[in-house]
Parts: structure tokens; C-alpha cells; sequence
């Protein structure tokens, strides 16, 4: 999978670029997520793209079809691309990875914080200006309740991570302890 991480943003990263130098990266954006969404809900459509008997040429027709009059041109092009170099496969992870790199030009990030206990909506609040100070970005802070964590809160802001909580402290104080040699 890591491989194919790689491959979606090397595709990503071409969209992207293509989308700014027209200025059409919401636009592109949009129509991208439609023809995944399309893609993944429909098993029929997934069978085609997928089967290895059928021709480059007939994929790039049923796509056509479908997509020819509502998906963007250039989204249209890349699709057939991706047909093409038999990548469907990872239309998902390619369109993760272009949302991303849409999120960091608008300057936008998602962000997730665990904690014991749930946090209100003034300690949220708080949390996502003090993380939007720390990172430069709007963050869209998601939150999740763990109570194995004990306290604190583990929060990750794309790929960053911050590990305050209770049970990563007395990990750490467990290793620091093992290390210590008795007298």
C-alpha cells in the first residue's frame, strides 16, 4: 500500500498542478470527488475499469459515457490517463491525496484530538484556535473519546502528532525506570 501512496500522489500532485495553472482547483476539486464517488458507489463501473480483459480503449469509452458531459475536461483527460497506466485501482487514495494538497493552498488542515473524557464545546473551541496559532492553518478538529488514554488528549494535525496523554507519560516513565540500574 505504501507503494500505491506514492504513485497517488505523484498522480495528485500532477492534477494539482494542472488545476492552478488554469485556476481551477476548486472547480477540479469538485468534479474529481463526483467521478470517485461515482466510482466507488457503483460496482459495475468498478468491475470495468478493473476487468483485465477489456481494452484501454473500451474503459476510456464507458468513462466517456458516463463522465464525457459532467466531469470537467481535465478531469476527463486524467481519468483516462489513470485508464490508462491501469491505476483505477487507487482513484481513492489519489483523490485523499489531492484534497489534501488543496487543503495546505487554501491553508486548511484536519485535525483529530482523543481524550477521556469529552471535551465542551469552549475547551474544542479553544483547542482548534490554539492549534490553528501553533500550525499557521484552519484546523477542522475532530474529536474522539478514549478512556484508555487516562487523561490528556493526543491530538494529530495532518501529519503531525502531539502525545499529552496520561498513558504515553507513564510509558515513557516505564522505560526511563527499566533503564535505571539498583544499587
Amino acid at each position: 500500500m505504501t507503494g500505491d501512496l506514492s504513485v497517488a500522489r505523484r498522480y495528485a500532485s500532477a492534477l494539482f498542478e494542472v488545476a492552478k495553472k488554469r485556476g481551477q482547483v476548486e472547480t477540479i476539486a469538485a468534479s474529481l470527488s463526483d467521478v470517485v464517488a461515482t466510482v466507488e458507489s457503483s460496482r459495475e463501473l468498478a468491475s470495468v475499469l478493473h476487468h483485465p480483459l477489456l481494452t484501454v480503449e473500451k474503459k476510456r469509452a464507458v468513462m466517456h459515457g458516463i463522465f464525457g458531459g459532467s466531469a470537467n475536461a481535465d478531469v476527463e483527460k486524467f481519468l483516462f490517463l489513470v485508464v490508462d497506466k491501469g491505476r483505477a485501482n487507487i482513484l481513492p487514495q489519489i483523490l485523499q491525496e489531492f484534497n489534501r494538497l488543496f487543503d495546505e493552498f487554501r491553508g486548511e488542515a484536519d485535525g483529530e484530538v482523543v481524550s477521556a473524557v469529552p471535551l465542551s464545546m469552549a475547551q474544542h473551541f479553544a483547542l482548534e484556535r490554539a492549534l490553528q496559532s501553533k500550525f499557521g492553518v484552519k484546523v477542522r478538529l475532530k474529536t474522539r473519546v478514549e478512556p484508555n488514554i487516562l487523561g490528556g488528549l493526543v491530538v494529530r494535525v495532518g501529519d503531525k502528532l502531539i502525545d499529552g496523554s496520561v498513558e504515553s507519560r507513564l510509558q515513557t516513565l516505564n522505560e526511563r525506570l527499566k533503564r535505571v540500574k539498583v544499587v
